[in-house]
């Protein structure tokens, strides 16, 4: 089979990769980012943060932002408390051994433990862990043991298959406390091979251990790897033809952990050096992952299948479509689900989805046509890596499958929830917001009773409101005697609505601030009078002083002019006559005062009756 395994590593923030059949077609599709690095395989030693009786589980920090839980079923017995597990008398007894003891009583809190993530975070639900390591090669899986030292093999391998495996295993000197499981990738494979896988893991785990005792609880004790290790690991096989990789450090890494594998194969990967034109556009595979995003998928004949995501489980609708060459509706619906089933595995393992889905096929109302669905989808499903439970096809046309997760899905790695619908894919009607934003300000009237109110509503909304909902907002206004404004807000989503002006209340509100305009006004007249006291008694003290100055100068000059008054009797004349001008002119000053005071007086008189005549007719 001529199929290629193509590795797009242009970009250093993502990793893409893809499985190309014989026909060009896509066969297997995986992307990793380097801020959605997945933990699920990585071995963390961690310490126990708390334990929870009722649902016999454990948290533990494991490092991460968030805890994990670790079930009592998930524990190994080493880690238990020697005391209790001195009472189990042999290794047969430990096997229900979770069932007859609780979890308080075996372990305890701040105890280190070494664990392995066995599914990632997904949404409010943390990440799950247990104490079983597990390691996964190329063609074997070393794990820790649950029941003694055993080898298990893939169901999918022949009886004589089996045998030769299982004696090749015998020669490898696996360690006491693992077992391995063969994987069907180990048909027809060489002794050396296998020998070599078994060693690489034996060594690995090794490696672990001496790790972990020489950590401190949290920490990373082991990487799962990055996609092109896991790709080559998993993905690549015989029917391979070539590995071409786009990126110089992908290539150098997919070639050095080739030779960790199957050394011979490493000429098959080459380098995609072509600058001008990408490796995936050259094969035509980007319009083949974008059709992947779709929720609706067009079959050959002319019908669809529709696939929706829920948070409890992934249903797919399959339709007729224009399907009518066919000679009734059994034959229409045989047809349609046949191709139908096909697509449905394909787009199943494409897209990664997991968990319980639920297909509805078209209804056929013979049995034969029933099995016929049943078998194909069966036939189709025995490929897929994770392994799967289906049912039969109900009364009804419903079909259940089980299938396990082994990774994200690509709708959590490509999609974000959206914010107006908030997952539901659908939204309120203008309508419906509308008659949600009166309501809530009527409720608003009727508690607060506000004179003037303003409320926020998302775009769009506002311009519905004010032309289809004007009369009943006008009502509003009328009865409760207010001003009701409607703004807009960029932010806002349909449902926001919010209230962004304080209330204004009719009467009491005014006559308080009335009253304190009142006074207000008061304490402002009280001040410019105080003020215009002061200064005129300043002017008075400065009158005052001036008098007694000249009082005291011309005492100073009659007692000068009364010793030399029988040698200068003219000077007393005129000293008299100066004198009297002197007092004169004190009274004088006096006068002026006392006139200037009394015109203030008579002044302000006015100007407050003025101001209260004002504030009365105002």
């Amino acid at each position: 089979m001529n199929e290629k395994l193509l590795i797009d590593a242009k970009y250093s923030d993502e990793t893409r990769i893809a499985v190309l059949n014989e026909f060009g077609e896509l066969k297997n599709f995986e992307s990793e980012r380097t801020n959605q690095r997945p933990i699920k395989g990585n071995v963390y030693l961690a310490k126990i943060a708390r334990i929870e009786p009722s649902i016999q589980a454990a948290f533990i920090d494991y490092g991460a932002n968030k805890h994990g839980f670790l079930p009592i079923s998930e524990i190994h017995h080493e880690y238990f408390n020697k005391e209790v597990l001195s009472k189990s008398e042999d290794e047969e007894q430990t096997k229900n051994f979770n069932k007859r003891y609780k979890i308080q009583d075996v372990i305890n809190t701040k105890q280190v433990i070494l664990v392995q993530a066995e599914k990632e975070e997904r949404g409010n639900k943390c990440a799950f862990f247990t104490t079983y390591i597990s390691l996964p090669g190329k063609y074997s899986i070393l794990m820790h043991k649950k029941q003694g030292n055993h080898v298990a093999m893939s169901r999918k391998l022949e009886a004589s298959e089996k045998e030769r495996i299982k004696s090749i295993i015998e020669t490898i000197d696996i360690p006491e406390d693992m077992g391995c499981i063969i994987r069907t990738a180990c048909e027809k494979r060489s002794k050396a091979e296998i020998k070599r896988d078994m060693e690489f893991l034996c060594r690995l785990w090794d490696e672990i251990k001496s790790k972990a005792k020489s950590s401190n609880a949290p920490e990373l004790v082991y990487e799962e790897g990055n996609i092109i290790k896991k790709s080559i690991r998993d993905m690549y096989s015989r029917s391979i033809d070539e590995v071409i990789i786009q990126g110089k450090d992908a290539y150098k890494e997919a070639r050095s952990f080739m030779k960790t594998y199957t050394p011979s194969h490493v000429k098959k990967i080459k380098l995609w050096d072509n600058v001008q034109e990408p490796l995936f556009l050259h094969f035509a595979i980007e319009e083949k992952i974008s059709d992947m995003l779709n929720t609706t998928i067009p079959l050959p004949s002319g019908g669809s299948i529709v696939i929706n995501h829920t948070e409890a489980l992934t249903a797919i609708d399959v339709n007729s479509g224009k399907l009518k060459d066919e000679k009734n509706i059994e034959s229409t619906a045989i047809k349609t689900n046949l191709e139908a089933s096909e697509e449905i595995v394909k787009q199943i393992k494409l897209r990664d989805i997991a968990g319980i889905i639920v297909v509805d096929f078209i209804d056929m109302e013979e049995k034969k046509s029933k099995a016929k669905v049943e078998k194909k989808m069966s036939d189709l499903l025995k490929v897929d890596y994770s392994s799967t439970q289906i049912g039969k096809i109900s009364q009804f046309g419903l079909m259940e499958i089980s299938r396990q997760r082994l990774r994200q899905s690509l709708t959590e790695t490509n999609f974000s929830v959206c914010p107006y619908c908030k997952g539901a894919g659908k939204v309120k009607s203008h309508e419906t917001i509308a008659m949600g934003v009166i309501r809530k300000i009527e409720a608003h009237l009727l508690e607060k009773n506000p004179k003037r109110v303003v409320f926020e509503v998302a775009p769009d909304i506002d311009l519905y409101i004010l032309n289809h909902k004007k009369n009943i907002i006008q009502e509003l206004e009328n009865n409760f005697q207010t001003s009701i404004e409607i703004a807009r807000n960029l932010k806002f989503t349909d449902d926001d609505c919010k209230m962004i002006i304080k209330e204004q209340k009719h009467n009491k509100d005014k006559e308080k601030q009335e009253k304190d305009i009142e006074l207000n006004d008061q304490k402002r007249l009280e001040n410019k009078t105080s003020i215009k006291k002061q200064k005129a008694r300043n002017k008075n003290k400065k009158a005052d002083d001036s008098a007694i100055k000249i009082e005291t100068k011309t005492k100073e000059d009659n007692r000068k002019k009364y010793k030399h008054k029988s040698k200068h009797v003219n000077t007393k004349n005129n000293s008299d006559e100066s004198s009297k001008n002197d007092k004169d002119k004190i009274n004088d000053i006096n006068a002026t005062n006392d006139e200037k005071q009394s015109q203030e007086q008579t002044l302000e008189k006015p100007r407050r009756k003025r101001y209260w005549l004002r504030k009365i007719f105002s």
